[in-house]
């Protein structure tokens, strides 16, 4: 079967890949061999392939974060079924087929959209855990508002009742940000804080940063005191930098947030109750992801090449 491998780190991240022949996966006493059938593109993956993740893998080292297929084996103590859709949370899901323990898949209903459910396990997860502990009425404020995940993250906001102040390096998008259920939009640019501060309906207690660098430091000035801050995204480089004055003297609180390291925390009852409560939000169309291009497995090089290009508005399928 292919399988696509990271083979080396590259500060292009086209150079790192290979596509290779894998022997089939044999099916395990408890799980289940899951046809692959859709699989995004997502910056963890990009991480992977320059080095800058904070895994260090073994090369060559196969790549995929998440991804959705068709169970085609069940192994005799196994509680899935032939034929039975799942999404696929980790685990280098850029191959045909996968061997996978009962508890390593997430069930999908009958008739859901293989292109959304591959997309399913990172970016509504990240989504559901940024937003953890976020009552209904609060305000939080969000970088990058044009992203992938802030635009699930708006539409979990509206769902829930949380006003949401997105901010965004292009007056242009206004609009369509706004559309996706931010309560408020500030563009990027002098007086970031107080422009935040002055756009929130109430005291900004949470402040979600995907770019890291100097803007993490902006996303903390704008918060509350009794705020958090959670960095959840290396976009503008590898680290993150705060007023040294402002994070002595007041009470606001920095943590990091990993999808995988939450994930892995929840019991098998919160996950599947989760994973209901995001695919149903799925099929109504609250939570969808656009999709811009599909490519086969075969030319996984290409498709990277697409998800690193600027000006993309969707995202990048390899399909089966």
């Amino acid at each position: 079967m292919k399988q696509v491998v990271c083979r080396q780190h590259a500060l292009d991240p086209t150079v790192a890949l290979a596509v290779v022949e894998a022997e089939a996966p044999a099916c395990p006493p408890e799980g289940v061999v899951v046809e692959v059938r859709c699989r995004p593109v997502n910056p963890a993956d990009v991480l992977l392939m320059t080095g800058r993740h904070l895994y260090k893998p073994t090369l060559p080292e196969p790549v995929g974060v998440e991804g959705a297929g068709v169970v085609v084996q069940a192994g005799a103590r196994s509680a899935r079924r032939v034929g039975e859709w799942v999404a696929i949370p980790w685990g280098g899901t850029w191959r045909e087929r996968m061997a996978l323990l009962d508890d390593a898949v997430l069930p999908l209903p009958d008739g859901v959209d293989p292109e959304q459910a591959s997309m399913l396990s990172v970016n509504p997860f990240t989504a559901a855990g940024l937003l953890e502990g976020v009552a209904p009425g609060a305000s939080l404020a969000l970088n990058a508002g044009t992203s992938a995940v802030s635009a699930l993250v708006l539409a979990l906001c509206r769902t829930r009742g949380v006003d949401a102040v997105a901010i965004v390096r292009d007056g242009g998008a206004v609009e369509k940000v706004l559309a996706r259920g931010a309560a408020a939009v500030v563009v990027d640019g002098p007086e970031l804080p107080a422009r935040l501060r002055a756009a929130a309906r109430g005291p900004l207690t949470r402040g979600l940063d995907a770019v890291a660098g100097a803007a993490s430091g902006q996303l903390f000035e704008a918060l509350a005191e009794g705020g958090t801050l959670v960095t959840y995204g290396l976009l503008a480089g590898d680290e993150v930098r705060l007023p040294a004055a402002e994070l002595v003297f007041r009470d606001v609180t920095v943590r990091g947030f990993s999808r995988l390291r939450w994930l892995r925390a929840l019991t098998p009852q919160r996950r599947a109750a989760l994973t209901a409560e995001l695919v149903g939000l799925v099929e109504r169309g609250v939570l969808t992801s656009a999709v811009e291009a599909r490519y086969p497995l075969a030319e996984a090089v290409a498709a990277v090449a697409h998800h690193e290009r600027r000006g993309r508005s969707g995202k990048i399928l390899l399909t089966s």
